[in-house]
């Protein structure tokens, strides 16, 4: 019906369950792009308690499903873009040689090219370590996998031990080429990678992550709206008291750094990392007269 963008790719997320692998092909008949995604858990825990199977069966329901999608997408999906995604689930809890085996079976099985690449996921499903020991394990996975420029490595971090930015900028540094997450940090449990942080965070390391946040407000509200979850006030870059100063050397320095910035070329401003124009924001709430203040903060005020 034309209601999806020619240059948008609808992803679709389905377990290693035929049932409902044949429904999610079904679902997305028609589209133009499309990114079939697949997962088991392959990890020591789930396989022992969840499942009770070994290695070998493990391995085999993955490459099944795999097997199956793409004899589906050959006959059923004529006309379409579609590229694989398989994540072994619960990566950060499964020992590295069995991960590297399910995927490289993966990848022999799907026969992706550098044009036409597979994409391996590789999620931190639950936070099991510190960020560098997640980028340890990426890149490992990037040293070993086969055909290495067929395969596009994702990651996948959840936010448990409250570390899943650093666990995703760690990993790209390790060799990742994308970053699944969520706006604001939804997810299960404590939530998924939040990608406005992660992009924000790249833009003031002058790193252009090509996403626009000159609308942040918008976002922010349609995604309370959806969720009926609220961005806490002090959240990194999105919260409404983040470009906010109370204390009275905070407000002297801030008044003197916009002064400043007048007849600078670069943002300097103590205090604000970024300039809050750049999403949407305005200077107006940046200073609160209160208790905390000094002369500082009520000449900014006054002028």
């Amino acid at each position: 019906e034309g209601l999806v963008p020619d240059d948008v790719w609808i992803q679709v997320l389905t377990q290693c369950r035929e049932p409902l692998i044949l429904r999610t092909i079904e679902g997305v008949k028609g589209a133009k792009n499309v990114v079939i995604h697949v997962y088991n858990s392959t990890s020591e825990l789930q396989r022992r308690v969840v499942f009770k199977k070994d290695r070998e069966d493990i391995k085999n329901l993955a490459l099944e499903s795999v097997r199956l999608v793409k004899k589906l997408v050959d006959e059923r999906m004529k006309g379409t873009n579609v590229r694989l995604e398989y994540s072994p689930e619960s990566f950060t809890g499964t020992e590295l040689d069995f991960a590297l085996d399910v995927c490289n079976g993966v990848v022999d099985v799907w026969e992706p090219t550098p044009e036409q690449q597979v994409i391996l996921n590789l999620p931190g499903t639950v936070e099991m370590a510190t960020p560098n020991v997640y980028a340890d394990q990426i890149e490992w996975m990037c040293a070993h996998i086969a055909k290495r420029d067929s395969v596009c490595i994702s990651v996948h971090p959840h936010n448990d031990r409250g570390t899943g930015i650093a666990a995703a900028e760690l990993a790209m540094m390790a060799g990742a080429d994308r970053v699944e997450g969520c706006l604001f940090g939804n997810g299960e449990r404590t939530g998924n990678v939040c990608l406005v942080t992660l992009a924000l965070n790249l833009f003031t390391q002058g790193i252009d992550p090509e996403v626009s946040y000159v609308e942040l407000e918008e976002t922010i509200k349609v995604a309370e709206h959806c969720t009926e979850l609220k961005v806490p006030e002090r959240y990194p870059w999105a919260g409404s008291l983040v470009y906010t100063a109370f204390s009275g050397s905070h407000q002297d320095a801030i008044k003197k750094g916009l002064e400043a910035i007048k007849t600078a070329q670069v943002w300097e401003v103590p205090y604000l990392p970024i300039d809050p124009q750049d999403i949407g924001r305005h200077y107006e709430a940046i200073i609160r007269v209160n208790s905390q203040s000094g002369k500082g903060g009520i000449a900014y005020i006054l002028e």
